[in-house]
């Protein structure tokens, strides 16, 4: 984590690009704080367009249309493809009607995806630490929110509550957690190139805090994401002399002095704050009968004699059977129309609404970013890429679990995707360029 970074003076495009980029990639939590907690600006769709309108206006480059930089060419064709075949859907295959909002989306969508191929490659490593920053302020305010909130309780989804009239009550957890894994897996990537011994302790305390905030959100698939994260983890990067050498440093003075402070601080948390953890291990407990609720519901199995059946499993359990007699009739090939059904599953809603075509674009697209995420996870090219690769791996979760095809909550990171994840960076050609002339002159 390097603080100098944050020099307006001398990274002044860096930040303003990485502050747009970030509002774009993860705004939504900090809209609902400003919004619905502070009171500041209209409780409705319109304050979130003026948001992402300042966050665009943000990344305006001074060399606009005159430098663009390469995106993953892959990703771009099939994200294209697919937004471009939805957009065909809206305006000409459309039962529900052309909504201002979705209008909007599009825009953002575009804008978006336009301003970032304008984005310099050497913004990597502000945009990580702007992304840590945002997320981890925006976590702070998420505790003001709910200790503000009269209605809220220990037991409770942690969430801002809406403002507006007619809002779903107790806010969006998934936004709480998904708010929470950006923050954990940003200071876990700048954790272990990060030099002071402070810093260290503040990245690390970080990502205890905010495993915290997505345990008390209470979102299944953010559970099963950061499982999934792990796994990946380990899979392509465990090994057992890993172990040894772990043990080996562990007894140098400089890694003591670090493991010594960490335990000085969660003794001193949990002496001062041990109803914080009995509250944790309580929302553990309502976890796992969630749980046993989710399987009661897809399997019929009762594994516990308090299981029932969960509401949001059912409507995908029903979701799967408008697939199913979507796949034998003839809406097989073109689909049944723009946003025709809401099944709670992106990718086979892509089917059910936008056809064989549409479902190839999208899941061929997922399908080529799950490639190049595995590729990054298991080589480490810079922070903001491997950041991006596990992140992918919570969205991936979501594919089966909740959303629509196309939520900006999806495509904002999406593009981020297209743009950073799996092209050939400056600082890789830099390092091949020396390594060359090296050879050359030793030859």
């Amino acid at each position: 984590m390097n603080w100098s970074l944050l020099n307006i003076a001398t990274n002044f495009n860096n930040l303003r690009y990485s502050v747009g980029i970030a509002m774009m990639f993860n705004g939504f939590p900090l809209i609902f704080f400003i919004r619905d907690t502070l009171g500041i600006g209209p409780a409705s769709s319109v304050f979130t367009a003026m948001f992402f309108g300042l966050a665009l206006a943000m990344m305006v480059p001074m060399h606009l249309f005159k430098r663009l930089y390469k995106p993953n060419v892959i990703l771009l064709n099939l994200g294209l493809g697919f937004l471009l075949l939805t957009l065909y859907y809206f305006f000409f295959i459309n039962k529900q009607g052309k909504a201002v909002a979705d209008i909007g989306n599009y825009v953002f969508i575009f804008g978006f995806l336009i301003l970032l191929l304008h984005v310099p490659n050497d913004v990597k490593e502000t945009l990580v630490m702007m992304l840590f920053l945002m997320s981890l302020f925006t976590n702070v305010t998420l505790v003001y929110s709910i200790l503000k909130d009269p209605n809220w309780t220990p037991g409770m989804r942690a969430a801002v509550s809406f403002a507006n009239e007619g809002a779903q009550p107790g806010g969006n957890p998934h936004i709480t957690a998904r708010n929470g894994i950006i923050c954990m897996l940003t200071a876990l990537v700048m954790l272990n190139r990060t030099p002071g011994i402070f810093t260290k302790l503040f990245l690390f305390f970080s990502v205890l805090f905010s495993l915290g905030v997505v345990v008390i959100s209470l979102a299944k698939s953010s559970y099963l994401a950061v499982g999934l994260m792990a796994a990946a983890y380990f899979i392509l990067h465990f090994k057992v002399s890993n172990i040894f050498s772990a043990i080996g440093s562990a007894f140098k003075l400089r890694n003591m002095a670090f493991i010594v402070l960490i335990l000085i601080g969660i003794r001193y948390f949990l002496i001062r704050y041990g109803n914080v953890l009995d509250m944790l291990l309580g929302y553990w407990d309502i976890f796992e009968n969630r749980i046993m609720d989710v399987i009661f519901t897809s399997t019929g199995v009762r594994i516990t004699d308090t299981a029932d059946t969960d509401a949001s499993a059912m409507g995908r359990v029903g979701g799967f059977g408008e697939f199913t007699e979507t796949l034998f009739s003839w809406d097989v090939f073109l689909g049944r129309g723009y946003k025709s059904d809401y099944l709670d599953v992106p990718l086979l809603e892509s089917w059910v609404s936008h056809g064989i075509f549409g479902f190839v674009f999208f899941a061929g697209f997922n399908f080529f970013l799950f490639i190049y995420a595995m590729r990054e996870i298991k080589r480490y090219t810079n922070p903001l890429t491997t950041f991006l690769a596990y992140f992918f791996l919570s969205l991936m979760v979501l594919l089966f679990t909740g959303g629509r095809p196309y939520d900006i909550a999806f495509w904002f990171p999406y593009l981020v995707m297209i743009r950073f994840l799996g092209i050939k960076y400056l600082d890789n050609i830099s390092r091949r360029q020396v390594k060359t002339q090296l050879t050359t002159v030793t030859s």
